[in-house]
């Protein structure tokens, strides 16, 4: 009979009915263990995947330098390290790619890592126009004094003086004062190849039939 406190409802209809536990029926270990330690990890490398510099169009140097620098003051060398590579994949033709080798050199300068520093500085000063490249080259000078040899220090002073003789015959093809100098540093550097290239970049530079003076100079170059 029912009880009136339970609106006329059997003990019976009122009782919690529980879901049967489930029965395991292997208990032998599976053959391959997840630890705790091995899903947090999976979980941050899913995060790493996704990290990416801020969104654009066209993401900046800038932009990737900020990671960078975010990176290394969180003492992850290794991931710093790869958004240089990165960018320098990227953006190595960028017009803003100038801004972006003397941080790159100067980080793998503070990993004590001066010949990856070095490398970096003469590969920028292989893919950034001369007229770009000014403090690139006072940069690299420096970096050999400090890091380089005496063949280094010279070399790297030879490049900037090849950088300033670029500058002024660009301006100017008609000063043949400026090629003459310039002939003469790659002849004391001794490369005949170079030599050859300025002495034919210089004679190509024919001047105005009617300028006797520049004629007076160009003659000396045959």
């Amino acid at each position: 009979m029912g009880d009136p406190s339970l609106g006329y409802l059997t003990k019976k209809d009122t009782e919690v009915k529980l879901p049967r536990p489930t029965r395991v029926k292997n208990k032998t270990p599976a053959p391959i263990q997840i630890t705790a330690e091995q899903i947090l990890r999976e979980a941050r490398e899913r995060q790493e995947a996704e990290i990416r510099p801020p969104k654009q169009c066209h993401p900046k140097v800038s932009s990737w330098i900020r990671n960078a620098k975010f990176e290394m003051r969180n003492g992850e060398i290794g991931r710093a390290r790869n958004c240089y590579e990165r960018v320098v994949d990227k953006l190595a033709d960028d017009e803003e790619a100038e801004h972006l080798f003397v941080p790159f050199a100067e980080f793998e300068e503070q990993c004590k890592e001066s010949e990856r520093a070095r490398c970096i500085y003469k590969f920028a000063l292989d893919h950034i126009p001369k007229g770009r490249a000014e403090d690139l080259y006072k940069k690299f000078v420096a970096f050999e004094k400090q890091y380089g040899d005496k063949e280094g220090i010279e070399d790297a002073i030879v490049g900037k003086r090849r950088f300033q003789y670029e500058d002024e015959v660009k301006k100017n093809p008609l000063n043949y004062d400026s090629w003459f100098d310039y002939i003469r540093l790659e002849e004391s550097v001794g490369n005949k190849d170079r030599i050859r290239e300025v002495y034919e970049r210089a004679i190509a530079n024919v001047p105005p039939a009617a300028e006797k003076r520049y004629w007076q100079r160009y003659i000396y170059l045959w």
